[in-house]
Parts: structure tokens; C-alpha cells; sequence
């Protein structure tokens, strides 16, 4: 699974905000607000992978526990599906 293309993050101010580029902005119109657990897992996406890599890579980057990690990795995984932001 992966991140579409024509989908990325800016940070704007003190907020970081996931946006449509190109022609993906003529069907996605809005933005969505992440905090930076979310971008950095965003970022994982960006390549193909799976949910235990990235929720491996987490695990690494935020020194938490791996029950802690995969929840938040589902639960942004879980948006970004209601979103229709995530090619599987």
C-alpha cells in the first residue's frame, strides 16, 4: 500500500496539511490537517509497504511500544481509506 500519487504535505505556518497536487486537485478538492506522527507515517507511505514496516519504523522513531505504534499507524491508515488517499 502506498500513498496516490498527486497527493502531498506542506507545513503552513504551525500546521501541517496533506493537499492535492496537479490533476488529483480536480478530484480531491480540500485539505486534510496531520499532526507530525501522522506526516512522518505519510512519509512511510510514500513507497510501497506494509503496515508492520511502518509500524517497525515508528516503533524506531518514537521509542514506543508496538501496541502504541500500530494503533496510530491503523488509525491514520484507517483516514487516509475513508479519504480515498490510499492505493492497496
Amino acid at each position: 500500500m502506498k500513498i496516490k500519487e498527486g497527493f502531498v504535505t506542506r507545513k503552513i505556518g504551525d500546521k501541517i496539511l496533506a493537499v492535492a497536487v496537479g490533476e488529483r486537485s480536480r478530484e480531491f478538492n480540500g485539505m486534510i490537517t496531520i499532526n507530525e506522527t501522522a506526516q512522518f507515517i505519510w512519509k512511510c507511505l510514500e513507497k510501497d509497504t506494509t503496515v508492520d514496516n511502518v509500524t517497525q519504523k515508528v516503533i524506531e522513531q518514537y521509542s514506543i511500544d508496538e501496541a502504541t505504534a500500530r494503533q496510530a499507524v491503523e488509525n491514520f491508515i484507517f483516514e487516509l481509506k475513508q479519504n480515498e488517499l490510499l492505493d492497496e
